[in-house]
This record gives C-alpha cells, sequence and structure tokens, in this order.
C-alpha cells in the first residue's frame, strides 16, 4: 500500500529527521506501507528536507499535483484545522483513504461537509484521537461491560498544561491562532479527552455548562487558555471536565482521570502512568475488592508517534481495515460529535447558560 504525507509544519507530523520522532516515522515502519511522497505547501524548506532524508520519495508543493501525478491508496493528513476539511475532501473525491490528525476543523459545519463527502465516496478515515485505544481505557471499558463498577454514575477529568506565551508555547504559532484553529486549550488538546469520555461511557453527552476564558492573556482572543465544563450524558450520569494552558513550565502534563460507579471507582493518570486502580464491591470481585491494572507499554521498533507499540498498532489496524474494506474503530462521525459537543461548551461559556448538544449531519 503506497502513502504520501501532507503536510510537514505539523508538530505531530514530527522533522524529517529521527530528532523529533511524529507521524511520518510512524508511516515509514507500518508493515506493507510504502511512504512515497512528501506534500508541503508553505514552508518548503522542509521539502528539501524530505529530499535529503528520503532521495526516492515524490516532492510536491501542492495537493492538486500530488493527486495528479502520484499513484497511492493513503494519505497522512497533518495540516491545520482550517485546511483539513478541503484537502479532506479532495482525497475522498479522489477515492484516498487517509489518516487525519487534529484538529479536524475550525467548526463543526466544516466538517460536516467532509463526513459527506466520506460518506457518498466510502473512503475510510481514521481521525487522530488515541488514547481510546490506550490498553488502560481498553481495561476500563472492558469492566464497565461487565459490570464490575455497576451503573455509571460520575466522571471527572482533568488536563493541564503548559502556558501559550512567549518562551514558551509561542502565540503566533498556527494551533493558537483563531483562523488556523478556531479554538483554544478545549480545542486543541482537551479535544482528546472528549473523545475518551465518550468512549468511557460509551454514550454522547446531553447538556453542558461551562466556563471558558483566558487568564494568562497571550492566546489570540477569543481562544480560551482554560475550559471548565459539566456534563449530563445520555445514560443519566454526570461528568466534569477541566483542561488548561496554564503551567509556568514548559513541557508536560498534569492530568486525572475518576470514574464512579454505582459498585466501585477507578483512578488513572493518562499520559503520566500505565496503571489504573479499580476498587469495587461487586460479587464478582468479592475476594479481591481492590486490584491494580499494570501495563507494561512496548516501545515502537523505531522513533514514532507517542513512542509505544500500542499507537502504532492503532494504524496498523487501519491498514487492516482498509485492506478488509471494514470501518475503523474510531470513525469520521466520532471526530464530528467531539467537536459539536466542543462548540456546545463554548456557546454555554459565551451565554453562561445551560446547552442542549445538537448532534447528526
Amino acid at each position: 500500500m503506497k502513502a504520501v504525507i501532507i503536510g510537514l509544519r505539523h508538530p505531530h507530523s514530527g522533522s524529517i529527521g529521527p530528532s523529533r520522532p511524529g507521524y511520518i516515522h510512524s508511516f515509514r515502519q507500518l508493515e506493507g506501507v510504502d511512504v512515497v511522497a512528501y506534500c508541503e505547501d508553505t514552508d518548503l524548506s522542509l521539502l528539501d528536507e524530505a529530499t535529503e532524508f528520503d532521495p526516492g520519495a515524490g516532492i510536491y508543493t501542492n495537493l492538486d499535483d500530488l493527486l495528479a501525478c502520484e499513484d497511492f491508496d493513503i494519505a497522512c493528513v497533518t495540516l491545520p484545522a482550517n485546511e483539513v476539511p478541503r484537502t479532506g475532501i479532495k482525497l475522498a473525491e479522489a477515492g484516498k483513504h487517509f489518516f487525519m490528525e487534529k484538529q479536524f476543523a475550525r467548526r463543526a459545519a466544516d466538517l460536516k461537509e467532509l463526513v459527506r463527502v466520506v460518506r457518498r465516496t466510502g473512503v475510510k478515515v481514521l481521525p487522530g484521537y488515541p488514547h481510546r485505544f490506550n490498553p488502560v481505557a481498553q481495561d476500563l471499558r472492558r469492566m464497565i461491560d461487565q459490570g464490575v463498577l455497576g451503573r455509571p454514575l460520575d466522571l471527572e477529568m482533568r488536563l493541564v498544561t503548559s502556558q501559550v506565551r512567549p518562551g514558551m508555547r509561542p502565540p503566533d504559532n498556527f494551533r493558537y491562532t483563531l483562523k488556523e484553529q478556531g479554538g483554544g486549550i478545549l480545542h486543541m488538546e482537551g479535544c482528546h479527552y472528549v473523545d475518551l469520555m465518550r468512549f468511557i461511557m460509551g454514550c454522547e453527552v446531553k447538556s453542558v455548562q461551562a466556563m471558558t476564558g483566558r487568564p494568562v492573556g497571550y492566546i489570540e482572543e477569543p481562544l480560551e487558555d482554560v475550559a471548565i465544563s459539566a456534563f449530563e450524558f445520555e445514560n443519566g450520569a454526570y461528568g466534569s471536565l477541566h483542561v488548561g494552558f496554564l503551567q509556568s513550565v514548559m513541557g508536560g502534563y498534569d492530568t486525572a482521570m475518576v470514574f464512579r460507579g454505582m459498585d466501585g471507582e477507578a483512578h488513572w493518570t493518562p499520559l503520566g502512568s500505565s496503571s489504573m486502580t479499580i476498587t469495587s464491591v461487586s460479587p464478582l470481585w468479592k475476594s479481591t475488592p481492590t486490584k491494580v491494572f499494570e501495563h507494561d507499554f512496548a516501545p515502537i521498533p523505531k522513533p514514532g508517534y507517542g513512542g509505544n507499540l500500542w499507537n502504532l498498532n492503532i494504524l496498523q489496524r487501519f491498514i487492516s481495515d482498509i485492506r478488509s474494506d471494514r470501518d475503523p474503530a474510531l470513525t469520521i462521525e466520532d471526530a464530528l460529535h467531539a467537536l459539536q459537543l466542543i462548540e456546545a461548551v463554548y456557546e454555554s461559556g459565551r451565554t453562561q447558560r445551560r446547552v442542549e448538544v445538537e448532534y447528526g449531519v
């Protein structure tokens, strides 16, 4: 299967060399996949690096030329949010499957258009929300399905990382601008936890009450440094999500997750721990009411996005889905629903009222 990389300036595409591994390096080590071309239309110096790094690959400065001249099956799209929908539409119309790194659009309306084209053409699309595939998250979902924790009651999540300000996260980077990104911390980073909450609960959010703000103040207005949301899920449970560009030191994340059910609770530190502690009064666990689930995350054989083998396996499974004509385990509709929930949070933050979330295409 022939693959192309579209967009080299996104930090998650990774540098061409191995110093900052990203999706470029992940795709290059997928079994049965050959990266045959690179496309970048803004920072053309990155194409010079690509030529040096991969001299046999095709080099393109625009998508139209890539589609006209290169024979390929799948694309890895790592672009600013405002460029993803129109790129995805062109790929889908050409019958090309693709992976897309978040965020997938500035607005849900833009992503809706892409969803409609993907449905019509039948191409396979994998959105870049890996956290639901973390073995710890998979364990928790299994415990919920087995009834160990009882009826879901509440889910708390937190993700706080370094500030957007000069000398740290550069405010002029496309990830922190209204024109290219369209949202702040919730849109760019918290979206991962929005998808993770949907996966853990196994249902959508009905309504949200939220506050958003920019206390640090360097991120472009009206984008937010912090978003604090309270959710009501369709299954009757409640939840909260606190995300922020708030840490005064660069690097790292302060994360937490607590799930509470009628018969037990689970504690996990996403991005910080490969273990989860579950306590249950269920008769299924009468002999050992508290258990710790530990995972020894195998590293990727070579540098690549995420650094763990399970991250690479997400992409390898997607390749298998394409070959077997199966729907991916995470769909473009999941990406749309997450973005629709994020927009409901923003509306609630603006209006200071409870907002019902509207889904659908």
